[in-house]
């Protein structure tokens, strides 16, 4: 993320809640629920999909209509499970903390500079809070990254302002810079156990960035764990390049492509203000390489071979949007099982997912041309301990039913109750439920109405409140 791409931003409070009923004129972009009038997530709309991989598609945008907050779609950009927040929450994936699947975002305040002051939250499969992890020695968590360990550890990103003289690269001698600063926080006791700053390795003359006050020179924007010696990869966007960090000492053991790089890089290997640097245990890198201009669309997932005998990085495979598409700043690239690529867009507000072969499995996007940081696709499981919601309105003298349970996965069908009195209801209907929320006719004019919710065996899962019938 760079100061550029969210200049335009004004946070928090980008999207408001608005009520609606069934008969309400939709706003564009944004999706409306009977059962669930205060949640306004905004739309997707999915073009292309051929046999994707499993799993649900995690996002969370960052501006157009709707609210902030993360969200999980189904593979036709459908709702299945959304949390509103006051501020803002990117970087929405499912880890595991502790072996158990867990969700995790950011969540806060980003400035018009791209750098976020917040904290990591973790949400168990029931949605209910399980930790919220802030940086320490003063410092506030950076939104650029929040990777969790099988050490029950967290990765964050931090930056700091200080003094520095900045003449080698025209500056003031008394000028501004952004130290980029990786933690290693202790979930349970948030004690820091691991602490690095691109001042101390990286010169700030290893820069593409404009001297702007503050300098962000280095912009660390991933951290990830190498899977063969469990040492450190962070990207710097305003460098153009990747580091390999020794874990215990925090010396560079290479670079990877910018001004100073250990590697020769191969035909279409070089790449600029990219983002998300991932090792694989078959030793392959992958990034999203945003380009090196707004203004020509180049931007592409990137798969590259290092070669750590010769020291040479080459392209194995790239992964263009079928429209050119041209990110400013974002973005991200995530393999998948079976070899399929899940490709965000960033400040383009496209998801693509890739197959082996690099055919189109799945393309989609935000109707409110929203930017969403990265892309996620994994399986989840998501148990809610709340009642589901239900609604019945009734128009030109039929009733209709609502029944929506935010986030269970594991909803099947909807068994629909109705009578004439609270005590006096019998059921009436069972029904296929439909991502998020279901609207079932009932026959008669009832009074009030419960929904249970039913999974694939038809087992009930857990009842609504009894809700009266309106209009």
């Amino acid at each position: 993320m760079s100061g550029a791409g969210l200049s335009a931003l004004a946070l928090p409070g980008l999207a408001r809640a608005r009520t609606a009923l069934a008969w309400a004129a939709p706003v564009p972009g944004v999706s409306a629920f009977v059962t669930a009038p205060s949640l306004t997530p905004p739309t997707v709309t999915v073009s292309a999909l051929n046999k994707p991989s499993p799993g649900y598609l995690f996002v969370s945008s960052l501006n157009g209509p709707g609210q902030r907050g993360p969200a999980i779609l189904d593979n036709h950009g459908r709702v299945v499970w959304f949390r509103p927040v006051k501020t803002v929450a990117i970087n929405f994936s499912r880890q595991l903390y502790a072996g158990e699947p867990v969700l995790t975002w950011w969540e806060g305040t980003i400035s018009s500079t791209g750098i976020g002051q917040g904290e990591g939250v973790i949400v168990d499969q029931s949605y209910k809070t399980v930790a919220r992890v802030q940086a320490g020695n003063g410092f506030q968590a950076d939104v650029h990254e929040f990777l969790l360990t099988p050490a029950g550890t967290a990765l964050i990103t931090v930056f700091n302002a200080v003094q520095a003289d900045l003449s080698a690269v025209g500056g003031p001698v008394n000028g501004t810079v952004l130290d980029s600063i990786l933690q290693e926080i202790d979930v349970r006791t948030g004690k820091v156990l691991l602490e690095w700053h691109s001042l101390d390795h990286v010169p700030i003359t290893d820069t593409y960035s404009p001297v702007l006050d503050p300098f962000d020179y280095f912009h660390m924007n991933s951290i990830d764990v190498d899977p063969l010696d469990g040492n450190l990869i962070i990207s710097a966007r305003n460098t153009s390049a990747i580091y390999k960090l020794d874990r215990k000492t925090g010396q560079v053991l290479w670079r990877l492509n910018g001004r100073s790089s250990d590697f020769q890089l191969g035909l279409d290997a070089p790449f600029m203000y990219q983002h998300d640097a991932r090792m694989h245990t078959d030793g392959t890198l992958t990034l999203f390489d945003d380009g090196p201009s707004a203004s020509s669309a180049d931007s592409r997932g990137l798969r590259l071979g290092l070669d750590f005998g010769a020291m040479r990085a080459d392209v194995l495979q790239q992964y263009h949007h079928p429209t050119p598409l041209a990110a400013s700043a974002m973005g991200n690239a995530q393999i998948l099982p079976g070899d399929a690529v899940l490709v965000g867009w960033g400040t383009e507000p496209y998801f693509t997912e890739f197959g082996p072969a690099g055919d189109v499995r799945l393309d989609a996007k935000f109707d409110g041309d929203a930017w969403n940081y990265r892309t996620f696709r994994d399986v989840w499981v998501g148990r809610p301990t709340t009642k589901p919601a239900v609604a019945a309105l009734k128009k030109n003298g039929k009733v209709t039913v609502y029944a929506s349970w935010n986030g269970s996965t594991e909803t099947a069908y909807w068994r629909v109750a109705a009578g004439e009195t609270r005590a006096g209801l019998q059921t009436v209907k069972t029904v296929t439920a439909a991502p998020f929320e279901t609207a079932v006719p009932v026959a008669g004019r009832p009074a009030f109405v419960s929904v249970t919710a039913l999974d694939r065996s038809r087992k009930p899962l857990a009842t609504s409140l009894v809700a009266a019938v309106r209009g």
